[in-house]
């Protein structure tokens, strides 16, 4: 019987995880690592060993050889493992004759393994961190031989991780009852720096976390990322900003605070940054971003507003920067 899991591949690159598989015992010439907590097994095999990986039946899966990876399309992982997951036709099985099919000509090769987060599904005593001790059964050589390691589990950070969010977005509120274009303009510009400085963070410890190495769109994408840093300091800095500048800075702050949303929802942080240090990059990132848009929403009404109260007054239409009298300054201050 197939186990329950092996049909589910988990999320893809998640920001944290609440179980966590570690590897504690690998054979001589065979060197493992669990991706994503507890969703997939990468493998090293050096090439002068031959490794056959058994599947949930305990028929041959994948096979490492001086030639490169296989995988055998008469395992009913081999369909499992498809995405979408595939039902495994009539035939397959541990009985049924290999038929093996090329992966490549390295040495290495990553797979979902519902053997690793199988333990999950376990109801685990008050207090208890240790689900269990898993195996990944393997021929090295043609004898027997296994990886093994155990699952781990902890509970979720406090909620109080949630509470700057809060906090942020009702000392903005106030600050913008009093009307002063100004002092909007001077916590925007602070608001925009703490959210460049932690969208950097957190983009630099999501896209520098190996699985289990950094691929090249990871680089890439970290390119672009700390491109748009320099470009946004440098319009800040020099105070060549508007309301779309610290509306492009607010909106790229939450989502990357979203799409790691759950550094603050579950323990084992998968970043190449220590956990802390990647809480506190996400929640200035969510904080800083949402108590940035009120202030770009009412700094963006101001030119509508102005050619308005221009219009009204008999004096035409007014471009956003014209000099404007005491009268004007006064009828075009906005309403929050």
């Amino acid at each position: 019987m197939l186990p329950a899991a092996a049909a589910a591949h988990g999320p893809v690159d998640p920001a944290a995880s609440s179980y966590l598989a570690r590897i504690s015992q690998a054979p001589a010439g065979v060197h493992g690592q669990v991706v994503d907590g507890d969703q997939r097994m990468w493998l090293r095999v050096a090439p002068a060993r031959t490794v056959v990986v058994l599947d949930y039946q305990g028929g041959a899966y994948l096979r490492f050889s001086a030639s490169g990876v296989q995988v055998n399309e008469s395992s009913a992982m081999y369909y499992l493992n498809q995405v979408p997951a595939l039902i495994p036709p009539a035939g397959t099985g541990p009985h049924a004759a290999a038929h093996w099919q090329r992966l490549g000509s390295g040495h290495s090769y990553e797979w979902h393994d519902g053997r690793l987060s199988d333990l999950a599904a376990t109801a685990l005593a008050p207090g208890a961190t240790y689900a269990g001790r898993w195996r990944i059964p393997l021929q090295l050589d043609g004898a027997a031989a296994a990886i093994v390691g155990g699952l781990y589990y902890r509970p979720s950070p406090s909620i109080v991780w949630f509470w700057p969010v809060l906090v942020a977005l009702a000392c903005v509120l106030a600050a913008m009852r009093l009307r002063r274009a100004e002092l909007d303009e001077r916590v925007a510009r602070g608001l925009a720096a703490v959210a460049l400085a932690a969208f950097a963070l957190a983009a630099v410890g999501q896209q520098l976390h190996g699985r289990p190495i950094v691929s090249v769109g990871q680089e890439i994408t970290l390119a672009v990322v700390l491109v748009f840093f320099v470009w946004g300091a440098r319009r800040l800095v020099l105070r060549r900003h508007g309301w779309f500048t610290f509306f492009l800075i607010a909106a790229l702050s939450i989502w990357e605070g979203a799409s790691q949303i759950t550094v603050l929802l579950d323990s084992y942080v998968l970043q190449a940054l220590p956990a802390f240090l990647a809480r506190v990059a996400v929640v200035a990132c969510l904080s800083s971003g949402l108590a940035l848009l009120p202030l770009v929403f009412a700094m963006a009404e101001r030119p509508i507003r102005r050619r308005g109260g221009h219009a009204a007054a008999g004096g035409g239409t007014a471009e956003e920067g014209e000099p404007m009298d005491e009268g004007q300054k006064e009828a075009w201050q906005p309403t929050v």
